[in-house]
Order: C-alpha cells, then structure tokens, then sequence
C-alpha cells in the first residue's frame, strides 16, 4: 500500500467502469485522480456515486477536448472555461482537493502568441473565480516543449491564485525538468510522476519509474518539501505495479 500521499490515476483501468477502477486502486492505494472524461466522467452521476463510495482521496484531472483555454476565439475560450467549471463543481461534489488543467498546446511547433498568452492569462484569472466559488484547488499542469505551449518552464505564465501541477514526463521530453526541481517559489500543490526518455517535447510514452531520465527520488523530495500530492500517472496496470516496486526497491515508498 503506497503512502497516503501518493496515489494512481484511474486512467489505467480506463477499459473498466470508474467504480471497479478506484476498486483496483484500493488494492495498492488510498488515493486517486480520476481523468473525468469519457467513461469516467465526474458528470455521470452513477460516476459521481462510484467516487464517493470508493472511501479514496481524490483529485480530478479536467478534460481537455472542447476545453481549450488558450485560444483567441474569446467564445471558444469561455466555452472551455464553463465547461472546467462543471467539472470542478462535480469534483467538489465527490470532495476532491484538487482539479487539474491543461493549458493551451500545439502538436505543430510554434512561435509564441501574444494572443495565446493574454487568453490564458484571462482564463487564470477565470479559473480563480471558480476555485472561490467551489472549494477546490484549481491547478495548472505544464505540458511538453517551448515550442509546443506557451506553460513549458518556469516564468512562463503567471498563474496568480492558481496552483501548479508539475507533469514530469513533459518538463523532461522538453528539457525543463531541472529547472522546476531547482525552484522553490512555483506554488507547487500536485505532481504527475512518471518516465520519460527526454530529448523530444512531443514524446510522452508515461513510462513506467526507472526507465528513463526523470530522477523519481529528486521529485519525491521536492513533493514533500511542497506538502504536495502525488500521481504516478500510469496508462497500464503492469506499469502502476512496475513503478510501485521500483519505489519500494530504492526506498522511496515503504510497503505497507
């Protein structure tokens, strides 16, 4: 049983219903995120019961299609703010501590955008709103790549009352990993653990811990110093498993 901070994404039972998800996740650990999406989307209220009778902690990872909220279309930007707003209000539903999302991201490189940035910036400023009105923590996680997001690296974008959710696997594929272990001063709340092999901003294989170049023991420590919550953000069972043994093999996690 992993330590009660650290926790497991739904996401890699995503072929079962959310109730028999969080049950495998029982089994290893007393907390989860739950990707509300598709089949196990927060709006569901069957998922919504799933959630609360599990007994788990629980964070919430928001959608992201139809939930851009880095994009100059002001109408297509409220439209992916409001649609946050459900999902945090559902995650507050289920007493989640913390809702996660995605800023804007470009498969194609691109220079960067004032447009894109003060879209953004309006959208932090919308997102605090909700986060007074609900309860819950909102965060936002960095993707992969300077020439991908305008919310690679440190500095990026000002994320006023927001949070920050470290993703490690993307600092690493786009080299910024160092410098978010280096700061102290991020508003750091969640961490997306999880392998990368580095070197290319748009490859994010979600290996499992001790297959690439992310350094699991340097996040762990700056997790704890932060107070911050933890996801070893996984897409299959074998590698939750693989990554919960590596943890335990260097002393990262005791088993319990």
């Amino acid at each position: 049983m992993l330590p009660g901070h650290i926790g497991l994404p739904a996401t890699a039972w995503c072929d079962r219903p959310l109730g028999a998800a969080l049950a495998q996740i029982g089994l290893r650990a007393r907390f989860a995120e739950v990707y509300s999406a598709f089949d196990h989307s927060l709006l569901e209220p069957r998922n919504q019961r799933a959630a609360l009778a599990s007994g788990l902690r629980l964070t919430v990872h928001g959608p992201w299609e139809g939930a851009e909220i880095g994009v100059p279309d002001e109408a297509a930007r409220r439209r992916g703010v409001e649609l946050h707003r459900r999902h945090v209000e559902a995650a507050a539903a289920v007493g989640a501590e913390t809702y996660v999302v995605h800023p804007d991201y470009s498969v194609t490189p691109r220079p960067r955008d004032a447009r894109v940035r003060a879209a953004l910036e309006r959208s932090v400023a919308d997102l605090e709103q909700v986060q007074r009105e609900t309860g819950v923590r909102v965060t936002l996680e960095n993707l992969g790549g300077r020439e991908h997001t305008h919310f690679a690296a440190p500095g990026d974008l000002g994320l006023g009352a927001l949070g920050l959710t470290l993703d490690t696997g993307h600092a690493a594929a786009g080299g910024d990993l160092a410098a978010f272990l280096s700061r102290r001063d991020d508003g750091l709340v969640h961490v997306h653990l999880h392998d990368n092999p580095g070197g290319d901003a748009r490859d994010d294989p979600h290996l499992p811990l001790g297959r690439g170049v992310v350094d699991a023991a340097a996040v762990l420590a700056l997790a704890r110093e932060a107070q911050a919550t933890v996801i070893l953000e996984l897409l299959m069972p074998g590698d939750v498993d693989a990554s919960i043994a590596y943890l335990v093999a260097e002393g990262l996690a005791e088993e319990r």
